[in-house]
């Protein structure tokens, strides 16, 4: 078991460096006992030395005389005294390490001075009596212990001494007689000793400069290991970062050639290493950012610039361009004289790609704000609203800078705003900053100029990541034209656009609004207009809706303030009286009829007079259904007009009918000449009574829808045009609508729609033939022609009756019904004739 962790520490590798350290340190300490030990031995033996000088120099002394000692003041001349005196000056002489020699005794527990070495006092004369001051008591204890002793050092003028106190003992008894005093140089008496612990520091001191020497040299040799293996790992990580890189690296030799990528290069180029290899770096650079790279390339390998770094595109293999970021630097190794360039490369297509559509969003967007029919802000949330950015839309907007209105430096947004509007709009915004919504509101605000205009605000509030508000931003845009559009529209949702009064949609809910009790009693008048629709078909829709605006003026004139009034139909006027009784109605009803007769008064044309039928209804109580009151005054209403309807249509077709024979060349006696001859063709075809009555009035009124017809038309001399002719040609489909519209005159509506029609079917409008077309229209045909040709018109003569028989007889199967034709030019003409 020993054995093996024997094999495996001896199988661990030694740290020289460590073991070094721990033997310098070990050199340390042992080198510093072993001079610590030579110094102590060295301060020993000079101990010593000095005290078996001193005891040597003691025993010479007799102890005889020193019996018979007194103080020195009283024997310092005596025989014995200047023997003793003669006696340390003799030691002193002979050792010169000796400073002073003196000898003292104690009389009585003091000390005494008997003698020293001095042979005279000097002014830096060591005293015996300084001594004495500086050590004391120490004096007394060569009489106590009767040792020698070394005492001190003792500092004076002169230097530091050490002093060895010898005693001079009795030889038979053994006390202390006396004590002899040896004073030596510090200095001196530690020279040896210094000498010999400076040999020992030498020593350890070398033998420690080896193992530092010893130390360094391991130090390198492992620096140099570590330094092969940083080598190695820094080479391994080269390559690694090299391979590995996120961003493409290559080495260029003059850049022109590539000697060196990595893969990202390789993948960022579009090629393969093949191809890139000795390819030249200009080659794939884009013609647009060649000339600025060869301009920077030159300023670096002139030295003007250490390194460089541009965006430039790169042109891929199948022509395409990719943005990437390189940077350029010089190599220094002087060992590759191939390797000149560093080239790193970055992808950032995509990024250029995100600023370029950046940039257009910019631009798009500053487009929009500067087209923007407002403005955009970012604004504090305070009662001033206090503006922080404003686009530059403020100016048109507001008639203000936007700098007048940041940070409220001439005038604050709140300013603008109407008052009626200020604590709507804060309220608004509390909400929806507490919901966090958009904001949506319309208000008005004053220009600068003192317009008002109607803007739409939509805004956000912006909040940091703890949810704390920042600012607000949003747009304001003028929508002024847009509320005056909203505002017609409205008032075309609610009114009639002929005649500007309100509509039936609008009546219906204004309707449903006062049919509450604070509105009883509540009266409706209904009143509808007789005749619109023979004065549409007679002289147009343009007449007829005059017709109905002049109508609505009288109406309208003849209400108050408080009533609605309302066309609910095509000539129907209808009128919302709110706490109205029967009885005031009935006098706005009168109020009306009167002001009708005023205006019929007025007119020339009898054909353009107003008649209405009015009808009221009062709603008395809440318990009534209005309903029930509307139809109370539709039924006045229908009761009215049937009374009057019959009287009006004949006063409007006389008045059709004067002024048609007015605007053209037709006359009332060619509508009786028609009527006649139609007649005696009837009469000779038997015709029932009822036939020759509607004969009769069908040939008077068989040209009525030429009154629709221009003048200029009608009294044309010359020959019509082809827009002409099909303006005229329509006066039948005229004539058809007019007698449609009147009920009396219903029976001949179709054969004025015929009467144009021809035998072969060549005739107008419905291009009618043969037995298709109705008997009377038939007739009318031949007599109408008849006449036509014997009277004188604007743009020919008349031709003798002679002449238009045989016209008649000529066209007679093909524009004419034969038999008519035959029974006209055989009897009817033979009537005429005789």
């Amino acid at each position: 078991m020993n054995r093996q962790i024997y094999a495996k520490i001896l199988q661990k590798p030694i740290n020289v460096k460590k073991l070094l350290i721990c033997v310098i340190l070990s050199c340390i300490v042992l080198g510093a006992i072993y001079i610590f030990g030579t110094w102590k031995i060295y301060v020993q033996n000079s101990e010593d030395k000095v005290k078996a000088l001193a005891e040597a120099a003691a025993a010479f002394v007799s102890t005889e005389p020193l019996n018979h000692l007194q103080p020195q003041a009283q024997y310092s001349e005596t025989h014995v005294y200047q023997q003793l005196k003669n006696s340390l000056i003799q030691f002193k002489q002979q050792n010169n390490e000796v400073n002073n020699v003196y000898l003292y005794t104690q009389l009585d527990g003091e000390i005494y001075k008997v003698s020293d070495s001095e042979q005279f006092v000097a002014g830096d004369y060591f005293s015996f009596e300084q001594l004495y001051e500086q050590v004391g008591s120490e004096l007394l204890q060569p009489f106590i212990d009767g040792k020698t002793h070394l005492v001190g050092p003792v500092t004076d003028s002169k230097g530091t001494w050490i002093n060895t106190l010898a005693p001079i003992k009795d030889v038979f008894t053994g006390e202390v007689k006396a004590v002899l005093g040896v004073s030596y140089s510090a200095l001196l008496a530690n020279k040896e000793t210094i000498k010999h612990v400076r040999h020992a520091a030498i020593v350890v001191l070398s033998v420690l400069m080896l193992l530092l020497v010893l130390y360094h040299i391991v130090q390198k040799n492992e620096t140099l290991k570590s330094l092969k293996s940083k080598l190695k790992e820094s080479e391994a990580l080269y390559r690694a970062v090299f391979d590995n890189a996120s961003v493409g690296i290559a080495v260029l030799r003059d850049y022109e050639f590539f000697t060196e990528m990595n893969d990202m290069f390789i993948k960022i180029m579009g090629s393969s290493r093949e191809e890139l290899e000795g390819m030249s770096w200009l080659c794939l650079t884009s013609p647009d950012d060649l000339a600025a790279d060869r301009e920077l390339f030159s300023s670096l390998k002139a030295g003007e610039i250490k390194d460089y770094s541009m965006e430039k595109r790169i042109v891929k293999p199948d022509g395409s361009t990719k943005w990437v970021n390189m940077d350029i630097t010089v190599l220094q190794q002087s060992n590759r004289s191939d390797l000149t360039h560093l080239c790193l490369i970055q992808d950032i297509n995509d990024r250029k790609l995100t600023e370029q559509a950046l940039s257009e969003s910019e631009r798009s967007k500053s487009v929009l704000l500067a087209h923007l029919p407002g403005m955009a802000y970012r604004c504090s949330h305070d009662e001033n609203w206090t503006m922080e950015f404003l686009s530059d839309g403020c100016l048109e907007l507001t008639g203000y800078k936007p700098e007048s209105l940041i940070h409220n430096k001439e005038i604050s947004f709140s300013q603008l705003i109407l008052p009626e509007y200020k604590d709507c709009i804060w309220q608004e915004w509390e909400r929806v900053l507490a919901l966090r919504e958009q904001f949506k509101y319309e208000y008005e605000i004053v220009t600068a100029q003192g317009e008002k205009k109607w803007v739409w605000e939509i805004g956000q509030g912006i909040f940091d990541e703890n949810e704390r508000l920042i600012s607000l931003e949003g747009i304001v845009i003028d929508i002024t034209e847009s509320k005056r559009s909203q505002t017609h529209i409205q008032y075309l949702n609610d009114h009639d656009v002929t005649t500007g009064l309100y509509n039936r949609i609008y009546y219906e809910k204004v309707k449903n609004e006062l049919d509450k009790e604070e509105y009883l009693p509540l009266s409706i008048i209904i009143s509808d207009i007789n005749g619109v629709r023979l004065v549409n078909d007679a002289f147009g829709y343009q007449e007829g809706d005059r017709l109905i605006v002049e109508t609505a003026k009288i109406i309208q004139a003849c209400c108050r303030d408080k009533d609605i009034v309302a066309r609910t139909g095509g000539d129907e006027f209808t009128i919302l009286m709110p706490n109205t009784s029967r009885e005031q109605a009935y006098q706005i009803v009168k109020n009306i009829s009167q002001a009708c007769e005023n205006y019929n008064n007025r007119i020339a044309e009898k054909a353009k007079s107003i008649s209405l039928s009015i009808g009221l209804g009062t709603k008395q109580y809440s318990i009534e259904n209005i309903r029930m009151t509307e139809r109370e005054a539709e039924e006045y209403m229908y009761k009215h007009k049937l009374l009057e309807q019959e009287s009006h249509h004949s006063a409007i077709l006389s008045s059709i009918m004067a002024t048609m024979y007015a605007k053209s060349q037709e006359t009332e006696e060619h509508a009786n000449r028609l009527a006649t001859l139609s007649k005696m063709i009837g009469e000779e075809l038997n015709l029932q009574q009822k036939s020759m009555d509607e004969l009769e009035l069908f040939a008077m009124l068989h040209d009525i829808g030429k009154i629709g017809i221009d003048d200029g038309i009608l009294n044309k001399p010359g020959k019509l045009n082809d827009k002409e002719w099909n303006a005229m040609k329509k006066h039948s489909e005229m004539g058809y609508r007019i007698t449609m519209s009147s009920p009396e005159l219903q029976s001949i509506a179709y054969y004025i729609l015929s009467h144009h029609e021809r035998w072969d079917g060549k005739g107008y409008p419905q291009g009618l033939k043969g037995e298709e077309i109705p008997l009377l229209s038939r007739i009318l045909a031949v007599v109408d022609a008849y006449d036509a040709m014997t009277e004188d018109r604007i743009y020919r003569k008349a031709m003798n009756r002679n002449q238009a028989i045989e016209e008649i007889k000529k066209n007679a199967g093909t524009q004419f019904d034969p038999y008519i034709a035959k029974v006209f030019a055989e009897k009817v003409y033979h009537k005429l004739s005789s």
